[in-house]
């Protein structure tokens, strides 16, 4: 019995090795690259996003205070909030190399917003603090979080409002 059974095993093997022998040396190549795309492809995990038409770049366009009816025209200021999955990027493009960075969460009609840092690649992100929390102002974030109420939401505009300002963004 376990003669007979080492013997299919070679006669399995010799089969197996002498069907390589006809493969030219490209094709048994582009084989073994797409055996290897095939497998990297199923061993990692994608990431994907169900934020829908807030993923993106949005121009911060018009500030309103709702406590005194004032209105702000930002249009001219290069300032950006660009969602990706759950991060939120602050940027100032007119003072180049300022960049503010949160987490966010975007459910039942609201966006909140937290743990808001500077962004330092070489010396590593500083978190704001109560102290310093100002310097994320101008960009319609006033506290260390903030919900907001999303009024509107398309492929191109967002208006969002919290207890003292709506904000009002244009989608790049």
């Amino acid at each position: 019995m376990k003669k007979n059974r080492n013997k299919r095993i070679s006669h399995f093997l010799i089969f197996s090795f002498s069907a390589f022998r006809n493969i030219s040396f490209s094709h048994f190549l582009i084989f073994s690259i797409s055996q290897l795309l095939i497998f990297s492809f199923a061993s990692c995990e994608i990431e994907t996003s169900h934020n829908g038409n807030l993923d993106g770049f949005w121009h911060l366009v018009e500030v309103d205070t709702l406590q005194t009816g004032g209105v702000k025209d930002t249009s001219e200021d290069l300032l950006f909030w660009s969602f990706q999955v759950n991060l939120l990027e602050l940027s100032d493009h007119t003072n180049l190399g300022l960049i503010y960075m949160a987490r966010f969460d975007h459910s039942d009609g609201q966006l909140k917003v937290t743990k808001p840092c500077r962004y330092n690649r070489t010396d590593g992100n500083e978190m704001l603090s109560e102290e310093n929390v100002k310097a994320i102002a101008p960009y319609g974030l006033n506290a260390l979080e903030e919900t907001f109420a999303v009024e509107s939401l398309s492929s191109s505009r967002m208006t969002l409002r919290n207890g003292t300002l709506r904000l009002h963004f244009k989608k790049l």
